[in-house]
């Protein structure tokens, strides 16, 4: 008989050291979820507040610029000018779908030439930007192309409006190789939609 209150008392001590390292297991992992969700939070203010102005406004992978009509698919970042595959999102212009101008500049014959048949966009075409941090499509229409050249832009550096209709500007060099003028496609919001 003492042999098996011996052995009930074993059990009860196994489950409840088992149980306890299954609470302490537990609140670990509550703790570091906690953390993650914290790191979360404060890079998504990082994104979503404006007036932040730092490298990273688009880090890498994060928002896509598309333009069917010439078969356009590239990264946005706010890194660098100079990346392949990419265009410039000026850190001085406000986010895709606020209010005001949103600047967007790519090269014409070099690091890829995402630009490189800007001048092939009439006003109808759609450009549509996709930001997976915010899980949102943005659907501008160009409303002109080619009327706006700034002969005087390294002189007179364009200043994008924080006010009035979400608007985007798409600019390149011109003539294509040269840095004489901007190049500024302009395009209007159209339509804001979820990504899933």
């Amino acid at each position: 008989m003492l042999k098996y209150k011996f052995l009930a008392i074993l059990i009860v001590l196994g489950c409840l050291i088992l149980s306890l390292n299954i609470l302490v297991t537990g609140y670990e992992k509550f703790q570091e979820l906690n953390e993650i969700k914290e790191k979360v939070k404060s890079y998504q203010m990082d994104i979503l507040n404006p007036t932040i102005k730092s490298p990273g406004t688009y880090p890498s992978n994060t928002a896509k610029l598309l333009i069917p009509k010439i078969g356009l698919k590239c990264w946005i970042r706010s890194d660098t000018v100079n990346a392949y595959d990419s265009v410039y999102h000026y850190p001085d212009s406000v986010r895709p779908g606020k209010n005001g101008e949103c600047g967007l500049l790519g090269h014409r014959t070099t690091y890829s030439g995402p630009f490189r048949y800007i001048g092939q966009l009439k006003p109808g075409n759609i450009v549509i930007i996709e930001d997976y941090v915010l899980s949102k499509r943005y659907t501008y229409m160009v409303t002109s192309n080619g009327e706006d050249i700034r002969w005087d832009y390294l002189e007179n550096s364009i200043e994008f409006e924080k006010s009035g209709e979400p608007r985007l500007l798409l600019i390149t060099c011109y003539p294509p190789g040269r840095k004489k003028a901007a190049w500024i496609t302009h395009c209007k919001l159209v339509s804001v939609s979820s990504l899933k």
